[in-house]
């Protein structure tokens, strides 16, 4: 099996990341929904493989390079027919998968953690057929808090690392029009864009607040609305895109 340092042990125990994942995971399949997506390739599914939590598809493929979060994946996934998961990283698998009619492949929120985005776009490019559609997403910099943070004088830019990304190594902070450029980059078309979840602080203030009961699960709800009044504001972005003709 493949090693991916502590990065499976750190990211779990990242505060409020359930609760964000949550919406996210709403994001995701508002999008398979509009559609209409039922063969779905998963790459990077995490600690929380979407499967778990649907099962209107007709057949998906996980691949997780990481060993915890691919054993987690498989035990979830048990003997269902429908389900195959993979431990490998998907640049090692795009001229096997190219056999593979997906309609839907989802690539997780890692390319802003990883030094080759490009390569794998350019793995899932192969993968990829001309009505396949490609969602994926990452942190926002124009997110409302970093933004709030700015403006604070906190931090001296939006696009300066948090403590989250020097923790997870990541290359690269993206806002909305340099994350559609890495795809339309790679050939790419952008078929719609946006963001979800209006954080209006970090993590940890978010769940001091939850823990005081300064804010519960209907306020939630509520500021992941609020993107419908501010949009591009969101924690993070997200891409649907299609193979450019």
């Amino acid at each position: 099996m493949l090693q991916v340092s502590n990065y499976e042990n750190d990211y779990t125990s990242l505060p409020f990341e359930d609760i964000l994942r949550g919406y996210r995971r709403e994001n995701i399949f508002r999008s398979i929904k509009q559609y209409a997506a039922k063969r779905i390739l998963e790459i990077g599914c995490g600690p929380d493989p979407l499967f778990i939590h649907f099962n209107d598809f007709d057949s998906m493929l996980v691949v997780e390079p990481g060993n915890i979060f691919f054993e987690k994946a498989l035990a979830a996934a048990g003997a269902n027919p429908k389900i195959r998961v993979t431990n490998a990283f998907i640049e090692d698998l795009a001229e096997e998968l190219e056999k593979e009619q997906f309609d839907f492949i989802i690539i997780g929120g890692f390319l802003h953690e990883i030094s080759n985005p490009e390569q794998v776009l350019q793995s899932v490019k192969k993968i990829a057929a001309a009505t396949t559609v490609v969602h994926s997403f990452v942190p926002n910099a124009r997110s409302f808090h970093r933004l709030l943070a700015f403006e604070s004088g906190i931090i001296d830019s939006i696009y300066k690392k948090s403590a989250h990304d020097e923790l997870f190594q990541r290359t690269s902070v993206y806002d909305a029009d340099t994350y559609s450029r890495l795809f339309t980059d790679n050939g790419f078309r952008v078929s719609d864009a946006g963001s979800y979840f209006i954080k209006p602080f970090t993590h940890t203030q978010m769940v001091a607040m939850l823990s005081n009961g300064i804010i519960d699960g209907a306020v939630l709800d509520g500021l992941n609305k609020m993107t419908g009044y501010l949009p591009g504001l969101g924690a993070e972005l997200y891409v649907n895109c299609t193979l450019q003709s």
